[in-house]
């Protein structure tokens, strides 16, 4: 896979000039996998997987600095670049009939972790660091079939980190079918986001690196309950409640106004989800589900920025020529969300429109889509480091898609 996209940015990042043509970022993406698997007799199975990745993202700012007595136009570049490739290994066995037990080991080598920051003319150099680390896991999974209609699920994962140490997380699900169509799920996890090397070591003027972060960690309770009916028509419902600690956030040092990423805050997010869907063989489908979640700061009750506390989503596409021509239709609404000031964006709703066919001619695939329908007007909250507290969102527009698949 190869992906490269070059974005402009008018919305002031970082106290550069506020709608300037020039601020743009350019993300690079590209990798490969190469996988192999096999079964063999008496229930082992085998799987490897070998890979490269490659991540690039460079940054142009157009910054003033006439208040400090320089130029009024200066390019700022800002740059990070990273290489790596790894190996997993996964062996499984069907142990006593009733269980198939996995083990498993992976090895990542970050061998270019690179980044900086430059003014271009005149050219000043304000940071610039090169890095290599690696990680080394190691799971165990194990599926038991206690009965017919009672599965226990039980896994272990530990990673080691070059930059920060170790850590042990474990998982469980209970799965129980008392019925052909019924399905209820116990789930309990405990994971981890791994401080990136951004927010461990960036070290530009107005910023302060902390190599001491820890991971943010979340344990994750679910309970939900899978309902299938006659008629192709299909139910989902589940509560959960996901308490995280050790939330990596940008904090201002007091003495000299810098910023810098320390483990300072924690969040509670509990909810439930509820989801339907429908389906008929001429090819009519529809579906909608709605979420209501509570995500606060368990030290304040604050409500946390950009997480809305209503969801819904519906969807309806309906077969015009059979098989061939579908009309669609897909509808979200968005509850009134806090921004970075503790003000609200208002609540939207938007449909989005889609007319396209499969094999009207030979090969041939065309779309037309209408986005935004009805023009509406709405805004997302704005980031850190952004001149706006809010940012504007893409009225009314449309898309036409002409594909051809080859013989």
């Amino acid at each position: 896979m190869f992906g490269s996209r070059d974005k402009g940015i008018p919305t002031a990042p970082f106290g550069s000039v506020f709608n300037v043509t020039g601020t743009q970022t350019i993300d690079v993406r590209d990798y490969l996998d190469l996988n192999y698997s096999h079964t063999f007799g008496d229930g082992w199975s085998f799987a490897s997987r070998t890979y490269y990745d490659q991540a690039n993202n460079d940054g142009t700012y157009v910054n003033d600095y006439s208040a400090l007595g320089g130029p009024s136009r200066v390019l700022n570049e800002n740059f990070s670049h990273g290489q790596s490739w790894g190996e997993e290994v996964t062996v499984s066995k069907q142990v006593f009939g009733t269980q198939r037990l996995s083990a498993g080991i992976e090895y990542r080598d970050n061998f270019q972790q690179d980044q900086g920051n430059y003014d271009l003319q005149p050219f000043v150099q304000y940071f610039d660091d090169r890095r290599s680390t690696d990680i080394f896991s190691f799971y165990v999974q194990d599926e038991i079939h206690l009965r017919k209609n009672l599965i226990l699920n039980l896994g272990l994962r530990y990673d080691h980190y070059a930059t920060f140490g170790g850590t042990t997380n474990p998982r469980a699900a209970l799965i129980y079918n008392p019925w052909e169509k019924t399905t209820f799920k116990l789930l309990y996890g405990q994971s981890f986001r791994a401080p990136n090397l951004f927010e461990l070591f960036y070290d530009a003027p107005g910023n302060e690196a902390d190599p001491s972060l820890r991971p943010e960690t979340v344990k994750t309770m679910e309970l939900a309950w899978e309902q299938s009916f006659a008629g192709h028509f299909r139910m989902e419902a589940s509560g959960f409640y996901y308490p995280i600690h050790g939330l990596i956030s940008e904090q201002i040092d007091p003495a000299n106004g810098f910023t810098f990423f320390a483990n300072a805050g924690s969040l509670d997010l509990r909810g439930v989800d509820f989801a339907l869907w429908r389906s008929l063989p001429g090819g009519l489908e529809a579906a909608a589900s709605y979420s209501l979640q509570d995500a606060t700061d368990p030290s304040t009750g604050m409500a946390i920025t950009n997480s809305p506390k209503h969801l819904v989503q519906a969807s309806l596409s309906v077969p015009i020529i059979k098989r061939k021509m579908f009309a669609s239709m897909d509808l979200q609404y968005v509850s009134k969300r806090a921004t970075q000031t503790g003000q609200y964006v208002g609540a939207y709703a938007v449909p989005n429109f889609t007319l396209f066919s499969r094999n009207v001619l030979k090969r041939w695939e065309i779309s037309a889509s209408l986005y935004n329908a009805f023009n509406q007007n709405y805004a997302d909250p704005a980031g850190n480091g952004l001149a706006e507290n809010a940012l504007l969102q893409d009225g009314r527009s449309y898309r036409i898609k002409v594909g051809y698949r080859l013989p």
